[in-house]
């Protein structure tokens, strides 16, 4: 938690001969692309700030002027960049909302204080979120509902969840 960018997405592919590139939205219902007037990109180490004006919508993503990226070849340059804001530019967290990107790494335990792995990443299916949890040898896909969650500590980068669970070997 508390880091400064989060990432939203990723460039796919430059979109008309202008500079203007698509980015596939990790959270389609994101809007803080649309907020942005600059994003982080990051590419093969290198990490550039560059303003950023939203110039339309496509299904999964949103497309992109950015600063300086004149034409196609040095849109498809950006080819596989990591897409970041500013924490600022997000929509605000109602109660008991949470960042994918703040419970990736987070452990997760059972009701009664069992290991069950940590969060590797946060997938969207259909009518719920879906946590994918690595114990290294074994992933649990845990819907990340009210069912299935007890709780969840960011400051302890801990969550829990209901029912009985096969703990993990060592």
């Amino acid at each position: 938690m508390d880091k400064p960018t989060i990432e939203v997405g990723v460039v796919t592919k430059p979109h008309g001969v202008r500079g203007v590139v698509k980015v596939h939205l990790h959270n389609p219902a994101s809007t803080a692309l649309a907020r942005a007037t600059s994003v982080v990109l990051l590419t093969g180490g290198e990490e550039r700030t560059l303003g950023s004006r939203p110039v339309g919508t496509v299904q999964d993503g949103i497309l992109l002027a950015l600063e300086g990226v004149e034409g196609r070849d040095a849109a498809e340059a950006l080819r596989g960049a990591r897409v970041l804001v500013a924490r600022a530019d997000l929509d605000p967290l109602g109660e008991d909302e949470y960042l994918w990107a703040d419970l990736v790494g987070c452990r997760v335990e059972g009701e009664g204080g069992e290991p069950l792995g940590e969060v590797r990443e946060v997938q969207a299916a259909g009518g719920a979120d879906v946590l994918c949890v690595r114990d290294g040898r074994r992933e649990r896909l845990i819907p990340f509902v009210d069912e299935w969650i007890r709780s969840v500590d960011l400051e302890a980068r801990r969550i829990q969840v209901r029912g009985e669970w096969e703990p993990v070997e060592d």
